[in-house]
């Protein structure tokens, strides 16, 4: 149970730093997610906490390489295979070769294979970090991909230079050969596993999807499990895991590219549970990390303030030595293939994008894996300067994490949308009133348009913004009145006249009078619970007088009341004729209320004026005209695709033509593009749920 309350808390963390966000924007998640955790700290559940590097790796780093992978499509990747071997492999080297030697030449006294070995820890880079940090900022698009490239690839290359400095503290040498050949045989090996097994799953899903019964039920709990079996069979092996679930994403990324009309729910639904599960364990790393600072810190103390301080102008110089060496890396470098990332040499272009390429080199998930991931004994023997390593390691996360945070909103510009968020609910509201007006004009049934207009008015709702609520007085009760005198002249029109006979159209009349004359005091609270506390008054009253509580008491008393007075019956009889007439009429005058719901709509969209007040309105006439029917029970609809489609389609073409007109922006018409095609999306999955 204690684990189950752990996971939760952790989850919990994550949902917390998500909601706190938005109101410290210029704090980056990850540092809150960081306070978070240490304050979690604090909780006896986390006292004594730990959590194994091994578990760390497969069940973190894992899937989130896996997804990482997954978002790269191959061609990207096989374009910029030269450049990213230089990222992540040649960068990589050559800055852990300037960590090393700051090391070195700090009063640490480490053993060369250990100051290796932190120099590899600190390697990895994180780009989810940096994401989180330049979201409303204008970072240049190549140098956004340079760093997501990196950070794909360079984990595996701390992981590999990892096992190769424990190799040679545990054995006291090691050869160049013997290095490089490890080196190819991991990394690649991990390429080549990955590669294979993964693509055994994909015909395996392929399959599955053409000739399973229920191709979701097997395909997306194999996809979940992939990156897990692929790591641990390449660890087995004695190949890089991480490489091999990289590579694994990569082939599940060209799947889908093959069945992107294929099974397309199953790879809807299995991209969403990716994405959000990625979001949650990159979260659950930082909130880890939170989770270690009082530890660390205390462990600190041990040290005293002369070592402490030593520690800390270790991990400072080691951080100053990182940017340098890729803000150096990146200005000298001559290479046309570098050239979409990082801009012409000599530029000042060049400039700015290496030192945005030195700052971006922030540390975070697979650092602290890897600093956890030390052997606490080699050789039967308790590893040496284990603590100085972990502590030097998180405070070179601590201080990446802060400098970016700082600097990097001091020299990105704020990000400027084509749009304005007004822009876009205004065009938006013209696109979902316009499909509402050819809904309400179609031949289909009142329900069916009811139903359907309903839909499409969430639309309105989308990325959290309320719908505008137009004033009852100014806006709806004038609409409701000019509504009334309309359905008074259609009583008076020929169509009615000739359909319908006099009785029916003046009890029908007095109906509308008395439903629609005065909603506002209809709509009263107050006037509502006295109205229904005198009906509730009168009938115990009845009850009560009659002895009349049961079904079968009140037919009794209707049958001996019939017989003692049988010009009763006659009454009832034409009450029913007359009701069933009313009925009739009301249908009638419900489906000519959707046209003139329609026109106004229509009028008031041409003045550019609110609509809000339509919407409103439409719920007075439907509440009115199911009172009128009797229809007081909730009846469930069914809106066929095709009404859909042909909705969304009146959306589409709205769009297409105010494009050509070019009343709006390419970038609006692809947001409400964008839009329209989830709404669809999931107007057909939920049909095709409630069909199966």
């Amino acid at each position: 149970m204690s684990i189950l309350l752990i996971i939760a808390l952790l989850v919990g963390a994550v949902v917390a730093a998500n909601i706190v966000q938005p109101f410290v924007k210029r704090i980056p998640e990850a540092l809150i997610l960081i306070v978070i955790g240490a304050l979690f700290s604090i909780l006896p559940i986390f006292h004594g906490f730990q959590i194994n590097s091994e578990f760390f790796l497969f069940l973190i780093i894992a899937p989130i390489m896996f997804q990482e992978g997954q978002s790269h499509p191959y061609n990207t990747i096989r374009k910029h295979a030269k450049t990213i071997i230089q990222l992540s492999v040649v960068l990589a080297l050559f800055t852990m070769v300037l960590v090393a030697l700051v090391n070195a030449n700090f009063p640490t006294k480490w053993p060369l294979a250990l100051t290796i070995a932190l120099a590899a820890i600190v390697v990895p880079t994180d780009a989810v970090a940096v994401k989180s940090m330049t979201n409303g900022l204008t970072m240049p698009k190549g140098l956004n991909q340079s760093l997501e490239l990196e950070s794909l690839f360079n984990d595996a290359t701390g992981i590999v230079l990892l096992d190769l400095a424990l190799s040679f503290f545990e054995k006291g040498s090691l050869s160049p050969v013997s290095g490089i050949f490890y080196f190819l045989f991991v990394s690649l090996g991990g390429l080549v596993v990955g590669a294979l097994l993964s693509l055994l799953v994909v015909a395996l899903r392929m399959y599955l999807n053409f000739h399973a019964t229920s191709a979701k039920a097997t395909t997306i709990p194999l996809n979940l499990l992939t990156p897990f079996v692929i790591y641990i069979v390449a660890e087995h092996l004695g190949t890089s895991g991480i490489l091999a679930v990289v590579a694994a994403g990569l082939v599940h990324n060209w799947e889908h590219s093959k069945l992107q009309l294929i099974a397309t729910e199953s790879q809807i639904v299995t991209a969403t549970i990716w994405q959000t599960t990625t979001t949650v364990l990159n979260g659950i790393v930082f909130v880890i990390l939170g989770l270690a600072l009082p530890a660390i810190f205390k462990t600190m103390t041990h040290f005293g303030w002369i070592g402490s301080l030593i520690l800390i102008a270790l991990a400072a110089a080691i951080y100053l030595a990182m940017f340098l060496g890729r803000f150096l890396w990146v200005t000298l470098q001559s290479d046309q293939n570098l050239t979409e990332f990082f801009g012409k040499k000599r530029t000042k272009n060049r400039r700015v994008r290496a030192r945005l390429f030195g700052l971006s080199g922030v540390h975070g998930a697979v650092t602290l894996a890897l600093a956890m991931s030390l052997p606490a004994k080699i050789n039967g023997r308790p590893l040496p300067f284990l603590d100085e390593i972990q502590i030097v390691a998180t405070l070179v996360i601590l201080i990446s994490l802060a400098v970016a945070s700082v600097a990097l909103p001091l020299l990105l510009k704020k990000e400027t949308a084509d749009f304005s968020p007004e822009d876009l609910d205004r065009v938006r509201k013209q696109m979902i009133d316009t499909a509402i007006i050819a809904v309400e004009q179609s031949s289909a049934k009142h329900a069916v348009k009811k139903a359907l207009s309903q839909t499409l008015q969430t639309q309105k709702f989308t990325n959290g913004r309320r719908l505008a609520q137009a004033d009852f007085t100014t806006a709806v009760l004038p609409l409701v009145n000019e509504v009334f005198d309309e359905l008074n002249e259609y009583m008076d029109s020929d169509h009615i006249q000739q359909n319908f006979d006099e009785n029916t159209i003046a009890i029908y009349s007095k109906i509308i009078q008395r439903g629609l004359i005065n909603p506002a005091t209809k709509r009263h609270p107050v006037m509502n619970l006295l109205r229904k506390l005198r009906r509730l008054q009168s009938e115990i009253k009845f009850h009560t007088k009659t002895r009349t509580f049961t079904h079968k008491q009140r037919a009794r008393y209707q049958q001996e009341y019939l017989k003692t007075h049988p010009e009763q019956q006659q009454i009832i009889a034409n009450f029913r004729d007359n009701r069933h007439a009313v009925w009739a009429l009301n249908a009638d005058t419900q489906s000519y209320a959707d046209q003139l719901l329609a026109k106004h709509l229509a009028k008031q969209m041409i003045a550019g004026q609110e609509t809000a007040n339509i919407d409103q309105v439409r719920r007075i006439l439907d509440r009115f005209f199911d009172l009128v029917s009797h229809d007081y029970q909730h009846v469930d609809v069914t809106v066929p695709a095709e009404a859909y489609i042909q909705a969304f389609g009146h959306e589409y073409r709205f769009v297409t033509t105010e494009l050509e007109k070019k009343a709006i922006s390419p970038a609006l018409g692809d947001q409400l593009y964008h839009e329209i095609n989830q709404a669809q999306t999931l107007q057909l999955m939920d049909l095709t749920a409630t069909s199966d």
